[in-house]
């Protein structure tokens, strides 16, 4: 079962939505990071297909190969990646289904981490993350790629790849 944010509906419905229509997917992701990066005064994103699809190649390799837990690709990989995680929802009698999770939650959770982010310092507050946040808004990246699989457990991986990738240590991310 696949849906990849860039988006080819191929065998299940947009979770929670009646957006079937995949330009409206790939606006929709596309426009949220551009509002937050043009409020900061950064060039906005534009899609980039052959991410989005190294983004749903590895969604579906953790998915299928990795149990559905979340790794980061390698430090040679040349790209930056956010990665989500969205259990699937168990009911007592064993059934279970896929959460309703929808891009924008996806991406209203990186884009949050901005109030743990201190720009003064450039580092996150103490115990907190920012990084996905850092790279949405990453001065140089310039294109995008988003997918995501469905675990056998119901579960949800979400993945954005971004190039040129960000969060170099002791870089601003603008």
């Amino acid at each position: 079962m696949w849906l990849v944010l860039g988006w080819v509906v191929l065998s299940v419905a947009w979770p929670g939505s009646a957006r079937s229509d995949e330009q409206d997917v790939v606006r929709g992701i596309t426009s949220a990071h551009n509002r937050i990066r043009d409020g900061l005064g950064l060039p906005g994103l534009v899609w980039s297909d052959e991410l989005a699809g190294a983004a749903r190649d590895w969604a579906e390799y953790l998915a299928r190969e990795n149990d559905c837990r979340m790794r980061h690709h390698g430090t040679d990989w040349p790209y930056g990646e956010n990665l989500f995680w969205a259990s699937g929802i168990r009911y007592g009698d064993g059934r279970r289904e896929l959460q309703d999770v929808t891009a924008a939650a996806v991406f209203a959770a990186w884009a949050g981490e901005a109030i743990d982010y201190d720009y003064d310092a450039n580092r996150c507050r103490p115990g907190r993350t920012c990084g996905h946040y850092t790279q949405v808004v990453w001065r140089d990246t310039r294109t995008l790629g988003c997918g995501w699989a469905v675990c056998a457990d119901s579960g949800q991986i979400w993945v954005c790849e971004y190039d040129p990738p960000g969060n170099f240590i002791g870089q601003k991310p603008y």
